[in-house]
């Protein structure tokens, strides 16, 4: 019994020491090269390409929502409308009427512009027969009084051909009664647009083309200027953002890098992007120094959806 104990331990000495003395190839061939480059790694979240809120800029009640959640919409297209405001409507009506007399008052002057023309050459003849009289009178008697007459005859005619110039050299018309004129008719049509932004701010109309996300707006609610209550996203592309991404990491991330992501809800598939913005700004979050880092995606995909997370392979 001590003898087979004896060769149980000699064997497995023996075998310890030809495990030692085998060459150890394998394992150094399943060791990393240190030196092979290694993929900077975030997690990042997915949005849209764009998004806007629209907001009203009247306070008011909601009479008609025109669009329904989902719904593809361009840009200027109605979305919703609120109860039209009285006393808009009528300032609108008084602009209305406003500019319409200054335009009148315009095309007045215009069509006046061949009579005036003939009155001007009208008032010089008959200003020069008044000197030719007073210039008769002065050579028969150089009296005071002829002398005064023959200075307001002579200077009348002056000012009748200075008219007469300055009517011919501008067709006919009057350039101080067109310039006041033209005040008029140009603070009357800005009054009317005013009136009618006023009434027009009624519509809530799409800021950008895209889809109606999260309707959540119903007739009869009251709402409040500047308050955003519907969402438009443009879903033709996508933009990855992180923001985790360390000051000790930043420094290895490029605009126009090529990058991967992996969404945590298809493990399956790599979609390829770009780095197309690097914040300048630093954020502060739990004592670390961090930046936000935006990724185009090169393709789109129906399986994506806004939010999603994912693991950001930034390329070297």
């Amino acid at each position: 019994m001590k003898k087979m104990s004896l060769l149980i331990i000699i064997l497995l000495t023996s075998a310890l020491l030809l495990s030692a003395c085998a060459p150890k190839a394998e394992e150094s061939a399943t060791l990393p090269n240190p030196t092979e480059p290694q993929s900077l790694i975030a997690e990042g979240r997915l949005v849209p390409v764009n998004t806007l809120d629209a907001a009203f800029t009247i306070p008011g009640q909601v009479v008609e929502v025109l669009v329904a959640d989902g719904e593809q919409v361009t840009a200027g297209q109605g979305l919703a409308r609120l109860k039209a405001s009285e006393a808009a409507i009528a300032a609108l009506e008084a602009a209305k009427a406003q500019a319409l007399i200054a335009q009148q008052a315009l095309d007045n002057l215009m069509k006046n512009a061949e009579l005036n023309l003939a009155q001007a050459q009208v008032d010089v003849n008959n200003a020069q027969e008044r000197l030719d009289v007073a210039t008769e009178d002065l050579e028969l008697d150089g009296s005071a009084e002829n002398i005064a007459k023959f200075t307001l005859a002579d200077a009348a005619l002056k000012l009748a051909s200075d008219k007469l110039s300055l009517m011919m050299e501008n067709t006919g018309l009057d350039p101080r009664a067109l310039e006041v004129t033209m005040a008029q008719l140009q603070a009357a049509n800005a009054s009317q647009a005013a009136a009618q932004a006023n009434v027009e701010a009624a519509v809530l109309k799409a800021p950008v083309a895209g889809t109606v996300v999260d309707l959540d707006l119903k007739p009869g609610q009251l709402v409040s200027a500047g308050v955003p209550v519907i969402t438009i996203a443009d879903f033709s592309n996508w933009l990855v953002r992180t923001e985790n991404l360390a000051e000790i990491n930043i420094s290895k991330v490029s605009l126009g890098q090529a990058v991967d992501v992996v969404f945590d809800s298809l493990p399956e598939q790599t979609f390829k992007g770009s780095v197309t913005h690097i914040n300048s700004r630093y954020e502060e979050k739990r004592g670390d120094i961090t930046y936000t880092v935006t990724i185009q995606l090169n393709e789109a995909d129906p399986q994506l959806r806004w939010g999603m997370t994912a693991a950001v392979f930034f390329l070297p």
